[in-house]
C-alpha cells in the first residue's frame, strides 16, 4: 500500500516515547518492515485534538484520497480526542474512498480482515462505554426530575428551557428540517456541517458545525 503518514506531539519540547522523531522512527520501520511506500510524513505541533483544526492533518487526508491508499500513525489519540471521533472518521471520510486506517499501537489496518475486526470491537466498546454513560446520567437526572419541574440539563436542538418546562424553539427545529433535508439526499457529514458554517448558521451552542454534531443532531431527531 502507498501510505501518508501523520505525527503529532503537543509542543516541541516533548520528548518521550511519541516525540516527532519516534514517530517518525516507527512509521518508517513499520512501512519498511511490510513492504509499503511511505509517500509523505505530515507533522502537527501544539494544535488542537479536535481534528477539524488541526490543518497539516486536513492535508494529510487530501493527500490520502487522491495520492494514497491510507493514512497511518502511531496512536489513536493522535488521530481523534477518543474511540467514537476514529470511527467517524474511518465512516465518512476514509472508507467513502476505499481509503484505510492503520494504527501501530493498536495493530488496527481497516484494510485487512483482521484490522477491520479490531475496529468492530473498537465500535462495540465505544457504545457500550456511551451506553453506561448514559444509564448513569439518566439516573441522575430521574432523581432530580422528583423534585419537580425539568432537570434534564442543556435541552437538545429544537428544544429550549421556559420556566423549567421544555418548549419548542422554531428556528432550531428549522435548522434540523435543512440538516434532514441535506442527508436525504446522501450528502456527508462533513459536506454537511460546511453547507451551515458557509450559511454562518451556528451550532446550539453557537459554535462551527464538525461532522459529529451534525451526526449527533441527527441521531437525536431520528
Amino acid at each position: 500500500m502507498k501510505l501518508v503518514g501523520y505525527i503529532r506531539v503537543s509542543s516541541e519540547s516533548q520528548a518521550d516515547n511519541t516525540s516527532l522523531s519516534e514517530q517518525c522512527r516507527r512509521i518508517t520501520a513499520y512501512c519498511a518492515a511490510f513492504g509499503h511506500e511511505l509517500v509523505q510524513i505530515f507533522q502537527e505541533v501544539g494544535s488542537s485534538k479536535n481534528a477539524e483544526h488541526r490543518p497539516q492533518f486536513q492535508a494529510a487526508l487530501e493527500m490520502v484520497k487522491t495520492q494514497a491508499d491510507g493514512i497511518v500513525a502511531l496512536k489513536l489519540d493522535l488521530i481523534a480526542r477518543n474511540t467514537r471521533d476514529v470511527l467517524a472518521l474511518v465512516e465518512d471520510t476514509l472508507q467513502p474512498h476505499n481509503k484505510a486506517l492503520v494504527l501501530l499501537d493498536l495493530q488496527v489496518d481497516t484494510s485487512t480482515p483482521t484490522g477491520r475486526m479490531i475496529l468492530t470491537v473498537m465500535a462495540a466498546v465505544a457504545t457500550l462505554e456511551r451506553d453506561v454513560i448514559n444509564e448513569r446520567t439518566q439516573g441522575g437526572r430521574k432523581a432530580k426530575a422528583e423534585q419537580g419541574g425539568y432537570a434534564y440539563g442543556a435541552p437538545k436542538l429544537g428544544q429550549r428551557a421556559v420556566a423549567k418546562t421544555l418548549v419548542v424553539d422554531a428556528s432550531e427545529t428549522a435548522v434540523i428540517a435543512l440538516i434532514q433535508k441535506h442527508r436525504r439526499s446522501d450528502k456527508s457529514f462533513s459536506a454537511i456541517a460546511a453547507w451551515l458554517n458557509a450559511q454562518k448558521i451556528p451550532t446550539k451552542r453557537g459554535r462551527a458545525w464538525h461532522h459529529a454534531t451534525v451526526k449527533n443532531v441527527l441521531t437525536a431527531s431520528g
